[in-house]
């Protein structure tokens, strides 16, 4: 089991990262998985960091189901009902997808990262060319939350805050040790997706042609998988992409790829890619293991624990190199694999590529800099606190002139 690659800035950032967002976990998982890439852990479940393990796991719903004790769909269960994307197997979970899936088309999904990301990556490119800092993950966020948005509905005129709110509450809810909501979580957590399952509601009711929910209803679908679609893009996206976009940056930055005279001549989407081998931002996914099944060498017992560890399979590669591209058992993997391969991919893929673009457009003009970055601490999603970027003789911009202020979750790191 080949260890991971930590000599370049870009590699130790990342371990930074993650070590800053679960401090004692990341290192027990650490020196677990340095040598063998399956290892049960007392208390915790079986480990598995071997990308062709993963892809195992991942793509076998008859050995290891996303429900059940010990799965993540358990934990929404109570929450959101039976019959959600997080929480299903079998027929009914393909046929849900089935369903589901022409939501996706590229027509739509340009559609929507036009409408949401569109104004404020060109926003973004502006103040760079004029000199200004830009903090990267500030955009991340904001375009996440305006793509959510569109998907469910959401009045326009909603700020970007309000879901941003209810996406950091709820991952305040949640750390490697939850398994499971009390009555009071259930309640908060059912509170904060309201945002968002009252807007798909409406828009649903509507049935417009012109909204991601209208066209659900216009296809048939019932007004609980509109619920459990917005539900379920929320919980997987905005952190998602918050998260990836900024580290994204930040791996360009290291690789001193956003110099002036450096920018690469790959294409966006390997560049995007790459990035996401390198960040991976859902660290993990679990399964419970429905029989007794060899994994790796490890005997897992009939509804044990199985952790995939997202992050640490996919980068045994090494280094941030967009000239290579992932294959095989690493082919995608940062999505996950199999039936619950995750379903908003190519909206994710849009709204990164769209920002990923205007940073290397602006850095083939001026180049570009990192100005400041920090990690946020005890966060469930590996992130950035801040990071900012500027043209090499750019300003500092009074902070008091940007819009919205960062998240209680930026603000307590």
């Amino acid at each position: 089991m080949r260890a991971l690659a930590r000599t370049d800035p870009g590699s130790r950032w990342e371990s930074r990262l993650v070590r800053s967002a679960h401090p004692v976990v990341a290192r027990v998982v650490d020196a677990a998985v340095s040598r063998r890439g399956v290892v049960r852990v007392p208390g915790v479940g079986v480990l598995v960091a071997d990308p062709g393990v993963a892809r195992r796991v991942l793509t076998d719903p008859d050995a290891f189901a996303k429900n059940g004790p010990g799965s993540s769909g358990a934990l929404w269960t109570p929450v959101l009902g039976e019959r959600v994307l997080l929480n299903m197997e079998g027929a009914a979970h393909r046929a849900l997808r089935r369903s589901l899936s022409d939501l996706f088309s590229p027509r739509v999904v340009r559609e929507v990262c036009d409408a949401a990301a569109g104004p404020l990556v060109a926003a973004a490119a502006s103040r760079l060319r004029a000199g200004e800092d830009l903090d990267v993950v500030r955009l991340a966020r904001e375009v996440s939350a305006a793509a959510i948005g569109v998907v469910v509905g959401l009045d326009p005129a909603t700020p970007p805050a309000t879901l941003l709110e209810a996406s950091d509450a709820i991952e305040s809810m949640v750390s490697w040790r939850t398994r499971g909501f009390d009555e009071g979580a259930v309640r908060r957590a059912r509170a904060a997706l309201a945002v968002v399952q009252d807007a798909a509601e409406s828009a649903h009711a509507a049935k417009g042609p012109d909204t991601v929910m209208g066209r659900l209803a216009r296809q048939g679908a019932s007004l609980d998988d509109a619920r459990s679609l917005a539900a379920a893009l929320f919980l997987t996206g905005t952190g998602t992409v918050s998260s990836a976009f900024p580290r994204i940056a930040g791996q360009l930055a290291d690789a001193d790829l956003l110099a002036p005279g450096r920018v690469l001549s790959h294409d966006v989407d390997a560049v995007v890619a790459e990035g996401l081998r390198m960040t991976t931002p859902s660290l993990a996914t679990l399964r419970r293991c429905v029989r007794v099944t060899d994994l790796g060498g490890v005997r897992v017992r009939a509804d044990e624990r199985v952790v995939v560890l997202l992050w640490w399979a996919t980068r045994r590669e090494g280094g941030f190199d967009p000239g290579r591209a992932a294959t095989g058992d690493l082919r995608h993997l940062w999505f996950g694999a199999g039936s619950h391969f995750c379903l908003g991919a190519p909206l994710a893929l849009a709204e990164l590529r769209a920002m990923t673009a205007m940073l290397l457009d602006v850095a083939g003009e001026q180049g570009l800099v990192v100005s400041s970055r920090r990690a946020a601490r005890r966060v469930l999603v590996p992130r950035y606190a801040e990071l900012t970027v500027r043209t090499p003789n750019g300003r500092q911009v009074d902070r008091l002139a940007r819009p919205a202020g960062p998240s209680r979750s930026d603000r307590a790191a």
